[in-house]
């Protein structure tokens, strides 16, 4: 069955999921990556970490590396981080320094504005080979950068997600800790999980006791955004306020300080997770404190892979196909499906289109007409 084939069919009282093959079909993949990933803004790094000329970050953004890296002008710049001359990658490690950008295969030598200054032994137009550029811009103290030249600047992105009451001083705070974890899952499978509180109470028994379920709330703000929020339980560590802009960048707010979580799909079936703890002050007398509440909250991130690592096995046996979903208790999964099923749309249409002209296929995503 064809991808456009494979559009969820209505039933808006209990919309259908997204088919299973879309959780690991590459040319699923290659529809999301170009329809959603390749459009978005992607968090690579914190602006504290391009202190001096040289410093860099790396990452991927729709399965494609790029790093970001500090002129001797103080801008941040983006490139892919590939090299012209036999597209070898041009930086190895996640972050660090470097004194200039020289390719490890050849030696072929670009300064930090992406110009290719060397190119020994040959005899070429070195104006014609500069580093592929990306958009790299600042936002409240993040280093975002995106594949689109014509998406609009990340303060009009992330517009909606300032409003929807970040509640710390974010461009004041510090990293205690970061680290990456890396699944064989689909980004859409930890997506789904992320998008409703239902398993709480099943999967989490220590957040579950920590908060109050009954308070519980997620709304779903336009097409692209989404906020959870929830009370302490009497004598529980944390309330929570969890804000996720799509696709894939979660402000999780606490009374402690703020976890940030990141999703970097890698490939049908991987994926990477990202997360920065940040605090208002970073007392040494209080590290013991820090340590556990993040390890508190990589628990429940830990309890979410499991679950997710179990349900990406059983998408991919062919047995299941599609679900339902329940408008009570997972409509910010009818919301996150949506606009994933939109994205799938547009590019049925644009191939429909392409091939014969004919008529475009009806504006319906998840069982919701958009």
């Amino acid at each position: 069955m064809s991808i456009a084939e494979d559009l969820p069919e209505s039933g808006a009282s209990a919309p259908e999921t997204l088919p299973a093959s879309w959780y690991w079909q590459p040319e699923a993949w290659a529809i999301e990556r170009k329809e959603i990933w390749a459009k978005s803004w992607v968090l690579v790094g914190m602006a504290s970490q391009f202190a001096a000329t040289g410093d860099y970050v790396s990452a991927a953004i729709a399965g494609l590396p790029v790093f970001a890296i500090k002129g001797k002008d103080g801008e941040i710049r983006a490139f892919h981080n590939i090299c012209r001359h036999r597209a070898a990658p041009l930086v190895q490690e996640c972050a660090g320094h470097i004194d200039r950008i020289s390719c490890p295969y050849h030696r072929w030598l670009y300064d930090f504005e992406g110009r290719l200054h060397g190119a020994p032994t040959m005899d070429i137009d070195k104006s014609q080979y500069g580093l592929f550029p990306a958009r790299c811009e600042v936002w409240r103290g993040f280093v975002f950068v995106n594949l689109d030249e014509n998406a609009v600047p990340v303060s009009t992105w992330l517009q909606d997600l300032a409003d929807a009451a970040l509640r710390h001083p974010i461009e004041k705070m510090f990293l205690g800790r970061q680290f990456t974890v890396e699944a064989d899952i689909n980004w859409k499978t930890y997506c789904d999980n992320y998008a409703e509180a239902w398993h709480i109470p099943t999967i989490h028994p220590g957040l579950n006791s920590a908060v109050d379920m009954q308070t519980y709330r997620i709304d779903t703000i336009g097409d692209t955004l989404q906020s959870h929020s929830v009370d302490a339980r009497d004598g529980g560590k944390t309330d929570g306020l969890w804000v996720w802009r799509f696709p894939g960048l979660f402000f999780n707010m606490y009374n402690w300080g703020m976890n940030i979580g990141q999703v970097e799909p890698l490939g049908p079936t991987k994926m990477r997770l990202t997360y920065r703890y940040l605090f208002n002050e970073l007392d040494p007398s209080k590290e013991k404190e820090r340590d556990e509440l993040i390890e508190w909250a990589y628990m429940v991130a830990k309890e979410d892979i499991a679950i997710c690592n179990g349900v990406q096995a059983n998408l991919q046996t062919g047995i299941y196909d599609r679900g339902r979903l329940s408008p009570v208790h997972e409509n910010g999964v009818i919301q996150f499906q949506n606009m994933v099923a939109a994205a799938h749309k547009r590019h049925a249409d644009e191939q429909s289109i392409s091939r014969s002209g004919a008529q475009a296929l009806p504006n319906m995503a998840c069982g919701v007409p958009l």
